[in-house]
């Protein structure tokens, strides 16, 4: 198989239909906009970008040559997630939500390291995944508090006294997002501790969800399991269920698939909004940084309400014959 250090070498030598682009955040718009021109769509490693301006430019960049742009977002093809997102209206009215991200990335940040390079840090990286998870299941939040630092960053070896390099991106993040149904979430990430751990829970007044990217527990009130679902495919299997979902999606040119770059432009606001948040030591609003650049939370979601719609009208269509077929007189034979 051929390889290319070069994104200009690869374009000029081959005509892929689709890429997946999974390079430092401040690569990104330079390329899409080459791979744009040749009318190629893109699958892009999170973050959408390093602010929510930037997300918007590039969003409209694809869209304006008719090109499908998704974002790396795929805890969303997690089983353990999926089912908790399934599950989610036997809860209720939710009015908690729980998440945390840890992970150990070491001392050597890289380009990680330098907030011009990568828009931010632990928090717009690791947090995006709790945050889109959110979004996925509650909505837009209305308002949000952040609180964001960094200087946590574990040291090197002990046998070596080389200095390490400075950096100014956050490695440790705190959120609490409101919901204007009084629902309130909190979301907590480091890059500087681990083991690796994550999970997100809800609490409704119709009992409780727990899940990571393998496991999923539905509690009633009291915490009596009532559903449990887990597998194990590895990250690898949920990767490649995302590849295979967009794929699929560009080949058929389905109007609707999972992860668009346009949906993710929440998860941009609200990232944006906490760092916001962090600098002015006071709740920001996602949504009137959404407005600032002309857009509403409803426009972003434009494509998956309408299939969420289909769904439902799917659904009652299909009760709608089964209980005429009921109330049809038998026949007698």
């Amino acid at each position: 198989m051929p390889f290319y250090s070069d994104n200009r070498r690869l374009l000029a030598e081959t005509r892929p239909q689709i890429v997946y682009l999974a390079v430092p955040p401040t690569s990104a718009p330079e390329i899409l906009s080459a791979w744009a021109e040749r009318g190629i769509a893109v699958w892009k490693e999170l973050p959408l970008a390093r602010d929510l301006g930037e997300a918007v430019a590039m969003v409209r960049l694809m869209e304006k040559a008719d090109l499908k742009f998704a974002v790396g977002t795929q805890r969303r093809f997690a089983v353990g997630y999926r089912r908790a997102h399934e599950l989610r209206d036997r809860l209720g009215q939710v009015f908690l939500a729980r998440a945390h991200y840890l992970f150990n990335w070491g001392p050597n940040l890289g380009w990680r390291g330098d907030l011009s390079s990568a828009g931010g840090g632990a928090l717009l990286e690791l947090g995006y995944h709790p945050i889109d998870l959110f979004v996925w299941m509650l909505g837009l939040p209305e308002e949000v508090y952040g609180l964001s630092a960094g200087g946590n960053r574990p040291g090197g070896s002990s046998d070596t006294d080389e200095p390490m390099a400075v950096y100014d991106t956050d490695d440790t993040a705190a959120a609490i997002l409101r919901y204007n149904d009084g629902c309130m979430a909190t979301v907590v990430t480091t890059r500087a501790s681990g083991p690796v751990s994550e999970e997100i829970s809800l609490h409704g007044r119709g009992g409780s969800l727990t899940a990571n990217s393998e496991t999923c527990l539905l509690r009633d009130p009291d915490g009596s399991v009532l559903d449990r679902t887990e597998e194990q495919p590895g990250a690898i299997g949920v990767f490649r269920r995302q590849a295979e979902a967009f794929a699929g999606a560009v080949l058929a040119d389905d109007e609707f698939y999972e992860c668009s770059a346009r949906e993710n432009l929440l998860n941009q606001a609200v990232t944006e909004a906490l760092y916001l948040s962090t600098r002015t030591s006071t709740p920001e609003n996602p949504q009137q940084l959404l407005r600032t650049h002309g857009l509403t939370a409803e426009e972003c979601l434009a494509s998956s309400l309408s299939r969420r719609r289909d769904d439902q009208d799917r659904y009652q269509n299909q009760n709608q014959k089964h209980s005429s077929r009921e109330d049809e007189p038998e026949t007698a034979f």
